[in-house]
């Protein structure tokens, strides 16, 4: 493979490298092909571009593309600076192998995804979310309840679906609630279980063109195989798998196993690593009836949103680890984190993690906790204990506005 001279001075020696600690923009972006990540921070004045820096944990033609494309930004106005393409800083670096050609498209990428989360906090400074409860363990009546978790989003001019319940129950709290779900923009799904992607098929009759966000690994067959007891499927209905396989001849599924911007102030975190020594997937999860291989829940992923008052994180079951989750969050951006809401799944968790993971949550000084779903009875009381001021109870607090 031959890399041009300029390509390797900038591999080589490769400018504006590092963070900027108070940076106005930051973006995030990384490749499927080669599983190369790039992180941009800008600073901004009057308009213009005055500072870009970058990392890259990838290829040299990532770090060549990066470096030269900082080069190409400093210095224009954003609206210069958006209209930077893969092609002008594959030119300017002299060309780049067919193979390596993605690299210059990711620099670009990454650079337009700190302009948008710069624009996202000048022009949505004062947004708010409006959040639904649609399926939850406990719903007060008339609404259904089920075992499974459905919340409805509004913001930004989008309702988004994230997470469809174990049935078509979210269809009728929906009607009950005087939400209409064929206005549905966008479905998150958060991973593959049965009771966060039942209600799929029902609402995709309803919303047939709404863009559909899930890991890869969502639609693999799963096993829930506690000691002493007969398997039990899990896994994500055939009925959803039929109903995301006709999304995708549309062209409306988008694969998330890294950070994914859905619109601007939402992103979905992708695969969220384990770095915590205490915290586990909650349960007996495998890939085969035979309890022969392990299921990591890779496809376990978060919602964040972009508000005035911080982020808000949304959780379907947090199979990652609801402390690696937020760990790995705050990797993703600078934002303070304001609210957590969703599944926790610590109902089988040792005094040993709950502890563990309560001090870590404490560090955070969150101002709204709100665990549902798997969470358990007995550690959602001991949430409302230890976090008084901050703990919102979802079952008699359907609607909130934050």
């Amino acid at each position: 493979m031959q890399y041009s001279n300029t390509v390797m001075d900038q591999f080589m020696n490769p400018r504006n490298t590092g963070q900027i600690p108070d940076a106005d923009g930051v973006g995030i972006i990384g490749s499927e092909e080669c599983g190369d990540q790039i992180r941009v921070w800008i600073k901004v004045q009057d308009g213009k571009l005055t500072e870009v820096r970058h990392q890259v944990f990838g290829c040299p033609a990532a770090i060549a593309a990066c470096s030269m494309m900082t080069e190409l930004a400093i210095g224009l106005t954003l609206e210069e600076a958006v209209n930077i393409t893969d092609n002008n800083v594959a030119d300017a670096l002299g060309g780049l192998p067919p193979q390596k050609y993605h690299c210059s498209n990711l620099a670009a990428s990454a650079l337009h995804k700190a302009i948008e989360n710069y624009q996202t906090g000048q022009n949505n400074g004062t947004d708010t979310v409006n959040i639904t409860t649609l399926v939850n363990n406990i719903m007060p009546a008339p609404l259904l309840a089920e075992h499974g978790l459905s919340f409805w989003i509004e913001y930004g001019g989008k309702n988004i679906l994230f997470d469809t319940g174990q049935t078509d129950a979210l269809v009728k709290n929906a009607e009950l609630l005087d939400i209409d779900l064929s206005k549905t923009d966008a479905i998150i799904l958060s991973h593959g279980h049965y009771d966060h992607t039942g209600g799929l098929e029902a609402v995709l009759k309803l919303a047939p063109n709404a863009i559909v966000y899930l890991h890869p690994d969502a639609p693999k067959l799963r096993y829930s195989c506690p000691p002493q007891k007969p398997p039990k499927d899990i896994s994500m209905p055939p009925t959803a798998c039929r109903k995301i396989a006709e999304s995708v001849t549309k062209g409306n599924v988008i694969y998330t196993a890294r950070p994914e911007s859905i619109y601007p102030g939402v992103t979905v975190t992708g695969t969220i690593p384990r770095t915590t020594s205490y915290e586990d997937t909650g349960g007996s999860f495998f890939l085969d009836k035979k309890s022969q291989a392990p299921d990591q829940l890779n496809d376990d992923q978060a919602l964040t949103i972009f508000t005035a008052k911080g982020l808000v994180v949304i959780v379907g079951c947090s199979h990652a680890g609801i402390v690696n989750t937020l760990e790995y969050i705050k990797t993703l951006t600078q934002e303070p984190i304001y609210a957590v809401l969703g599944g926790t799944h610590l109902r089988a968790a040792s005094k040993e993690r709950l502890k563990k993971t309560f001090e870590a949550i404490k560090k955070y000084e969150l101002k709204l906790i709100a665990p549902c779903h798997c969470s358990g009875s007995d550690v959602i009381k001991e949430f409302k204990n230890r976090f008084s001021n901050a703990f919102l109870d979802i079952q008699a607090n359907i609607r909130m506005t934050i």
